[in-house]
């Protein structure tokens, strides 16, 4: 007894089935990752449907092998095979010699210069290992993305691996990581500990690992200086996280109280004293100098500092080193900012290694005052003026007359007064010793109101630079990227990655093909 034969709308719903199974399988495996029960069973409805087809009608599939049709889907299938081989072929070859390019303007997604120094120039190697459980997800791919910037520009020399604290959690105890998204950055038997995932905390790890030990910058205090831990506007609060962040121990002294500069000093910095020093602190910081310490000087100028004595108190400590601050106020009306002669803003740098990676870059000096070298001793000192004003600058020591001005909405004029290029700073070493001095026309170029993120200045680089020669730790000098050249990528879940993988590359091509077939289906 013969089977009526299905008519060909039965066979081509059976066609039309097996195909959606299909699809369906494929769909269930890019969004759970795996063949799962549900893809399974798509896969086995799409055989068996296909299966069944064939059954019901091998004439009309040995026709179809036989036809022209399948002869031009076979060579489109291989055309496409071939394509697809090409592309795994240049995705290998650009896996293994990967290059980036920053095409933004501001090179947000690039790492900063002193960052890839220091990378580039690691004593040893240095792994990362990043504690990430499942439900601390959301934030690993943004430190993914970091870590693996650091080990491509890193010669080799630095690697990272992720490990779940709680699958693992002996080799968590083993590590002392208690806490979960914590990454310890680990060079031999140092380790660095981060849970921030941001450039400036992955570069202040590796410059603690690099540093064998942490040297003390000692700030001094009792005279109206800047404070470092005040975050108001006037305050050094962001120098002293910067100097943090380099790898240095921030202190406070106050040499009235202890009457010696602490042996364990690697810099003295006397950041704009309001008030004049005591006869024993000036003979406490000469010996210091004299005796190869290094010291870093920022003063304010005249106009600002309302006590008397306080510019003499200071040339007396430089006394012995050829150099010495000017009572007089910067006019530089051609290079100032916002249009304010008053605050010279400069990019004309001497040659050192402070200032090296800061081309191009200015630094702005609010109220400043000029530094003179008062005698030339070639043979003791080596003198460098580290940034300079503008040839049309001029220096006023009339600081009755400038007031009268200022209030007149005026400036006086240059007739008679000394003309630039005069030093905003100056570096002074000790050419058979070991000394050095820093010292700027200002103080409050280092302000929390003057080295913020928002400011396109470079005076907190200027500053730590400094400090980072006056500590012979010139392979730290760079130029440090802003924090708000940091921009943080969208996390996303694996489950919620894989689904906009499927909608754009898969569900809308295609929707493309399918239209495309019913199209050709309709008009055949």
């Amino acid at each position: 007894m013969n089977l009526a034969r299905p008519s060909e709308s039965i066979i081509r719903a059976l066609w039309g089935l097996a195909v959606l199974a299909l699809v369906a399988a494929g769909v269930a495996w890019v969004v759970e990752g795996r063949f799962g029960a549900p893809g399974v069973i798509a896969l086995i409805l799409a055989i068996l449907l296909g299966g069944v087809a064939i059954y019901l009608s091998p004439e009309q599939v040995r026709a179809w092998i036989s036809g022209r049709p399948f002869a031009f889907g076979t060579n489109a299938a291989l055309a496409s095979a071939a394509f697809l081989g090409i592309m795994v072929l240049l995705n290998i070859l650009a896996t293994r010699h990967a290059q980036r390019w920053d095409l933004t303007a501001e090179k947000r997604f690039s790492l900063a210069p002193q960052t890839l120094q220091i990378l580039q120039s690691l004593p040893e190697p240095v792994e990362a290992l990043a504690f990430f459980s499942q439900n601390f997800q959301f934030a690993r791919q943004d430190a993914e993305d970091l870590l693996d910037q650091y080990r491509h520009y890193s010669n080799g020399k630095f690697s990272y691996r992720f490990i779940d604290p709680v699958a693992q959690a002996s080799l968590a105890r083993q590590w002392g990581v208690t806490r979960d998204g914590t990454i310890l950055f680990v060079m031999g038997d140092r380790r660095q500990e981060v849970t921030l995932y941001n450039e400036q905390e992955f570069t202040s790890a590796l410059v603690k690992l690099i540093r064998a030990t942490q040297p003390k910058i000692y700030f001094l205090t009792g005279h109206g200086e800047r404070d470092i831990n005040e975050e108001g506007d006037n305050g050094y609060a962001q120098v002293r996280r910067a100097l943090e962040r380099e790898g240095y121990q921030v202190e406070a002294l106050n040499l009235a109280v202890t009457s010696t500069v602490p042996a364990d000093a690697a810099v003295i910095v006397l950041p704009g004293p309001s008030r004049p020093l005591l006869d024993r602190e000036v003979e406490a910081l000469k010996g210091y100098l004299n005796a190869g310490g290094r010291m870093l000087v920022a003063l304010d100028s005249p106009l600002q500092i309302s006590g008397e004595g306080v510019t003499e108190s200071v040339n007396r400590v430089l006394e012995d080193w050829g150099v010495a601050f000017r009572n007089d106020v910067i006019i530089d009306p051609v290079s100032s900012m916002f249009t304010d002669p008053l605050t010279p803003l400069s990019s004309r740098y001497g040659f050192s290694s402070i200032t090296e990676k800061l081309r191009g870059i200015a630094t702005a000096f609010p109220v400043a005052r000029s530094i003179d070298e008062v005698r030339s001793q070639p043979e003791r000192f080596r003198v460098v003026r580290l940034v300079e004003t503008s040839g049309q600058s001029w220096s006023e020591t009339d600081l009755t007359g400038l007031r009268q001005a200022l209030n007149q909405g005026r400036l006086p004029t240059p007739e008679g007064k000394k003309l630039g290029p005069l030093a905003l700073a100056l570096t002074v070493e000790q050419v058979n010793g070991k000394g050095r001095v820093v010292l700027f026309g200002d103080a409050d170029f280092a302000a929390n109101q003057n080295v913020g993120a928002n400011l396109p200045f470079a005076n907190l680089d200027l500053f730590v630079n400094s400090i980072n020669w006056l500590s012979e730790s010139e392979a730290l000098i760079g130029l440090r990227q802003s924090p708000t050249s940091t921009v943080r990528a969208l996390s996303a879940t694996p489950a919620q990655t894989r689904t906009v993988f499927m909608l754009a590359v898969v569900v809308m091509p295609l929707a493309v093909l399918a239209i495309g077939a019913m199209v050709w289906w309709q008009r055949r």
